[in-house]
């Protein structure tokens, strides 16, 4: 099986990865960092939309079973009014608009692609500003994808927690213990694994 993950450094997408790589299969991703040997890897920021294709290109994917389009940032964790027009934008540039592109250049040649949602995304709790946004923001481009490109995309809103690294619970606990802000990690469930 064949297999193309963005953003495999750290959370869901390095524990996607170990999963995958463990199971034998054959792994394509591209991001910021690969802690990975075994996978065909090109480094690329995907807010940077002009390079996103070469990157792909370079991997010289064919048949790819399941592309799981992870890579995103969560931003800071403030009221919506403290959110500055430049940091929404960065927010939705990697979150949303990098799908775009990726999705154009690979849905040819890939027979299911997975994009990582959030509870974020119809929750709307308090401090989560341009995550929420920006995650409601993909879930309407997956939907409209879904009804061009032969039903060959599906979302998944809800991953389980043990596939996330420390590092990043962590660093997202402290910001809302110390900012008294809602919402949380508590609800994923549901990957035990992806149907390809």
């Amino acid at each position: 099986m064949k297999v193309f993950i963005t953003g495999i450094s750290r959370g869901i997408g390095k524990g996607l990865c170990e999963k995958y790589l463990s199971l034998g299969y054959e792994v394509y991703a591209i991001g910021s960092s690969n802690p990975f040997r075994e996978v065909k890897f090109q480094k690329v920021d995907v807010s940077a939309f002009e390079l996103l294709p070469k990157a792909i290109e370079n991997l010289q994917m064919q048949n790819i079973d399941i592309a799981i389009l992870n890579a995103g940032i969560l931003g800071e964790i403030k009221d919506m009014k403290e959110w500055s027009i430049k940091e929404l934008q960065n927010i939705m540039d990697i979150n949303v608009w990098a799908n775009k592109v990726i999705i154009d250049n690979i849905h040819t040649f890939t027979k299911k692609i997975v994009a990582i949602s959030s509870g974020a995304a119809v929750n709307g709790n308090k401090g989560w500003g341009g995550y929420s946004i920006s995650k409601a923001a993909l879930n309407m481009l997956i939907s409209l994808y879904a009804k061009e490109i032969d039903s060959k995309i599906d979302d998944v809103s809800n991953i389980e927690q043990d596939v996330m690294d420390n590092e990043y619970f962590e660093s997202y606990e402290e910001e809302v213990s110390d900012n008294d802000f809602e919402g949380g990690f508590d609800d994923f469930e549901g990957l035990d694994d992806f149907d390809i």
